[in-house]
């Protein structure tokens, strides 16, 4: 039943309906987008449509959902000059260069990128069809980074990097390990044995805790983060197993859920949203950590007990992204420049630990009408917009994320 939610929630977005199907009000405390006809700020930008495109890993995860939701209910109502084309899922390199081929074909100025499996070739092809790439939500090492950071059509990187992914995936091991003092764990790695970067570090960070706290694992940390089977660990009395891949994939699905049912475990710790074998969880009684997102979803795990803890993104954490790309599709991508290379720019996490912390903190993750990056946040970095908009303002209110500095903004 849940799966067929996620499917029918995901029709209604390729259909352009969002959670909120109105139009951001003026009345409402985050200030809307205006009319065009009487707002002489950004007049000339509403003259011209701009299509972008928008790269995603699993049209039915609860983050690409959020994000999603973000753009079409919100970003969408606010520059009605946008348009998005969306990928529906990208599960390996040749997925991605189909679709940005496709995207390419539908005449897009430019890509939002919520994956990528060979970012050079990528930014490659995407030069030679004169479309600009981005990649919105996410961490890549620093050799893929170099080896593009002087291309004008990749403006850049906006995510955690490697050192607060690899932090995450730390804090949540330390959390478990200190807090709830199981005796058995599994540790699900997502894609860090096929590329992806992300889950590769927190992995990483995780089992260095493990490490620390518990002794030699009997194998590297590296070779275990990349694992492409399941390894099974005794760490004196406390059992680890480093379980990789998507479960997403039915193979994957069918070998996890296996992998539940014939053995005891205390605690899942998770890379990615695992929502399609959450079942299974509450089935063995375990109860889970993840890095993942502020969702429904996790909203609802919370309250049933399996979930206990989150380190999340938000869906308008993607709104200066997408500043970004509307600096560069309408012709001032060279002044969003740091000393004329692309941008690496942070955004971290938000933690949860409990139902209510969860709670107080979700109202202003996923809201539409008042978010942590609204409308006027963004036009106040976006050129068309705001003639005093400069990089410096971009990467300051970029690397403002946290609650706290959120919820300053919205304070009237």
């Amino acid at each position: 039943m849940r799966r067929l939610a996620f499917i029918l929630m995901a029709a209604m977005l390729l259909l352009g309906m969002g959670g909120c199907g109105s139009s951001p009000s003026k009345s409402d405390a985050s200030k809307s987008a205006p009319d065009s006809k009487t707002e002489e700020s950004g007049e000339e930008a509403h003259k011209q449509n701009h299509k972008i495109g928008v790269a995603v890993y699993d049209v039915l995860d609860d983050e690409v959902i959020a994000f999603r939701e973000y753009l079409t209910s919100y970003i969408e109502k606010c520059f009605p000059e946008v348009k998005f084309h969306y990928s529906y899922a990208i599960r390996s390199k040749e997925d991605e260069m189909k679709f940005l081929e496709d995207a390419c074909a539908e005449g897009v100025e430019g890509i939002l990128s919520f994956i990528t499996y060979d970012l050079p070739e990528e930014v490659k092809y995407c030069k030679s069809q004169g479309v600009y790439y981005v990649l919105a939500s996410g961490s890549v090492t620093e050799e893929d980074y170099e080896s593009v950071a002087d291309d004008p059509y990749f403006l850049g990187v906006i995510g955690p990097g490697n050192e607060i992914e690899h932090e995450a995936g730390a804090e949540m091991a330390e959390y478990f390990i200190h807090e709830k003092q199981g005796k058995s764990y599994i540790l699900f790695t997502g894609g860090a044995s096929i590329g992806n970067e992300m889950h590769h570090a927190r992995s990483v960070g995780a089992l260095n805790v493990f490490e620390k706290e518990f002794g030699d694992l009997g194998q590297d940390v590296e070779a275990l983060a990349l694992t492409e089977e399941p390894v099974k660990l005794s760490l004196g009395d406390v059992k680890l197993t480093v379980f990789p891949g998507y479960t997403t994939r039915e193979n994957v699905e069918k070998k996890a859920i296996e992998e539940l049912e014939n053995n005891s475990y205390d605690y899942a710790l998770s890379m990615f949203s695992m929502y399609n074998i959450v079942d299974a969880f509450r089935k063995e009684g375990i109860k889970q950590g993840v890095i993942d997102c502020y969702s429904m979803t996790n909203k609802e795990l919370f309250a049933d007990g399996t979930l206990c803890y989150v380190a999340g993104k938000f869906s308008s954490t993607i709104g200066p992204a997408f500043a970004a790309m509307y600096n560069a599709v309408t012709g001032y991508g060279e002044e969003f420049r740091e000393d004329g290379r692309a941008f690496q720019m942070t955004q971290g996490f938000w933690i949860s630990k409990s139902k209510e912390e969860f709670n107080e903190q979700y109202a202003l993750a996923t809201g539409v009408y008042v978010n942590a990056y609204n409308y006027e946040d963004l036009c106040s970095v976006m050129k068309a917009y705001d003639e005093k908009a400069s990089f410096e303002k971009l990467k300051a209110l970029t690397e403002a994320y946290t609650r706290e500095e959120a919820q300053e903004r919205r304070r009237e």
